[in-house]
């Protein structure tokens, strides 16, 4: 009898130690290599968990030097992200997504307009190598940056998508038509897109908007040719999935940048880190 009232009290105080403990917040952050290194420097800025020395923009998971509140890191197809917020406590999603999903008003936090985002993460342009010059390219090129398009940037997303700033180019008008295949994710590229259509009609370039929900086949159909140019990605991703691929894709022009911030999921404030 002492034996089984041994086991009973040890059992009964290990379950009390259990419900004692805190429970595990979890945080989704993009599986993708460049977009996840982003996520965790913001939660690094933040204070959430610390990265080992010199990490960068290559960090991963295997990075974490320091986790003082135990999170679990859930990395995840940035797509997903969003969709996904009922089963997270917060997740670490990109301008162009959250903004897509039109949870942008729920934004807790976002990365500084004067940190890295601006400079190293600009949304850029794309196309295959040897083709920059093309009349078609540049003609959309400097529709994008033109200080209409750019100020519409401003003034439409809510600081969840930002202008690179306004270029003064000429936009070249075609002797003959000439239809121009672009691939975009739905927001806020190929709603920006849309935007100057009537412009580049007018200077004989017919757009046409081709969405992707993903970031791979952009990339592949500007290489194989069946687009002409993308417009979805980063540079780092972009130089990432070169090297990667083995594909042959360079910027044409910054377009905006999105800043990347931290959504509420089951858990609604930032306050459960202080």
């Amino acid at each position: 009898m002492k034996k089984i009232a041994a086991l009973i009290l040890a059992l009964t105080l290990a379950l009390g130690l259990a419900g004692c403990g805190q429970t595990q917040l979890s945080i989704g952050i993009p599986a993708d290599a460049t977009n996840g290194a982003r996520a965790l420097l913001l939660l690094q800025d933040l204070g959430i968990l610390t990265l080992k020395e010199g990490a960068d923009l290559s960090a991963t998971e295997k990075d974490i030097a320091e986790n003082p509140h135990n999170v679990k890191i859930v990395p995840m197809e940035a797509a997903q992200l969003p969709v996904s917020l009922s089963d997270l406590d917060f997740a670490v999603i990109n301008g162009n997504y959250a903004n897509g999903a039109g949870i942008g008003d729920t934004l807790l936090v976002a990365e500084d307009a004067q940190s890295v985002a601006a400079s190293a993460y600009g949304n850029v342009l794309a196309v295959k190598a040897g083709r920059e010059e093309e009349p078609a390219i540049q003609a959309l090129t400097a529709a994008l940056l033109s200080e209409a398009v750019q100020n519409a940037i401003e003034t439409s997303y809510n600081g969840v998508v930002m202008p690179m700033g306004a270029q003064d180019r000429e936009i070249p008008t075609l002797e003959t038509p000439v239809t121009l295949k672009v691939g975009a994710s739905p927001s806020p590229h190929a709603e920006i897109l849309e935007s100057v259509k009537a412009a580049l009609a007018e200077h004989n370039v017919n757009l046409e908007i081709v969405e992707f929900d993903d970031y791979v086949m952009p990339n592949l159909s500007v290489e194989d040719g069946s687009l002409d140019a993308n417009y979805f990605q980063h540079q780092p991703y972009l130089d990432d999935f070169n090297a990667q691929q083995n594909t042959h894709i360079v910027s044409v022009g910054t377009i905006h940048y999105e800043p990347m911030g931290v959504y509420p999921g089951k858990t609604k404030s930032l306050d459960v880190f202080n």
